[in-house]
């Protein structure tokens, strides 16, 4: 496997880990809106990257559903990277996944593939066990296992996150289950948050509905849990609004960094909860 190829498979969930911050939360948190929204991908230059001379993609996000029945997130990213050296490069990236409004219960459904190569697929359930989470996978192999304590799904994740916004907090430490890559893997977040602002000033244009809502820089580096350095496996930056809408996303694996910019976006219709 190539240099490339490897960054590619360790890319994994980028919006797992990012768009899927801008999943539901708890109704008692916030009111998120059904949505679709599209970004572009291209190779970021504010940083030099090491192998990768050029990239492009799309990522197409949505979620629906409701804060009472829980909400579906279906998201596809598809990355071309030219290398300096290893050729050209293609990453195709589906998730699914279904949380409920109470964070006790996560459905997540993964295939990965680069190239030609065959896909990496992962499927599995996480359920709330007191303060546990039991993990039942039935891909890549057929396993269940304890997966730790005091963890966070990626709903109680982006609860937090914009408590902690709300309340002025600057950083918020996780530690985070999202299925990504294959299932086992429980990740230490770092989450660093600006203080919010309704300034439209750059604000794409699908986007100008939005203007009487707060958005919030967000910046949310992933660690191995258990790994022996420092250093983050991915940083995913990006400007997060205060119902679930995201935009200005930068996706840093270490090697390269890609920009992902707003083209589309729509609201869905919305699912009320039962009265």
């Amino acid at each position: 496997m190539t240099a490339a190829s490897r960054l590619l498979r360790h890319a994994h969930l980028s919006l797992a880990g990012g768009l899927l911050l801008a999943s539901p939360i708890t109704a008692q948190a916030a009111d998120l809106i059904p949505h679709r929204a599209v970004y572009a991908l291209s190779l970021d230059g504010s940083k030099a990257a090491k192998r990768v001379t050029d990239a492009d993609g799309e990522i197409v996000y949505e979620i629906r559903g409701s804060a009472c029945a829980g909400y579906s997130v279906k998201l596809r990213q598809r990355t071309d990277l030219d290398t300096d050296g290893d050729g050209d490069m293609s990453n195709d990236l589906t998730t699914t996944t279904w949380e409920d409004a109470q964070a006790n219960t996560y459905r997540f459904r993964i295939t990965n593939s680069v190239g030609d190569d065959k896909s990496d697929d992962t499927d599995g359930v996480a359920e709330r066990k007191g303060n546990t989470l039991a993990v039942k996978l039935s891909k890549p192999d057929v396993a269940s296992f304890n997966a730790g304590s005091d963890i966070v799904l990626p709903t109680q994740h982006i609860a937090k996150m914009l408590a902690a916004a709300q309340q002025g907090d600057a950083t918020l430490e996780a530690r985070v289950f999202d299925g990504s890559p294959d299932g086992r893997k429980v990740y230490d977040t770092l989450s660093i948050i600006g203080k919010g602002t309704r300034d439209q000033n750059g604000v794409e244009a699908p986007l100008a509905g939005l203007a009487a809502h707060a958005r919030y820089p967000v910046t949310v580096s992933y660690f191995e849990h258990g790994g022996k350095t420092d250093t983050p496996d991915y940083i995913i930056s990006f400007d997060l609004y205060d119902n679930g809408v995201s935009r200005a996303l930068k996706l840093d694996y270490g090697d390269f960094v890609l920009r992902g910019t707003l083209t589309a976006y729509e609201e869905l219709p919305a699912e009320p909860c039962p009265k």
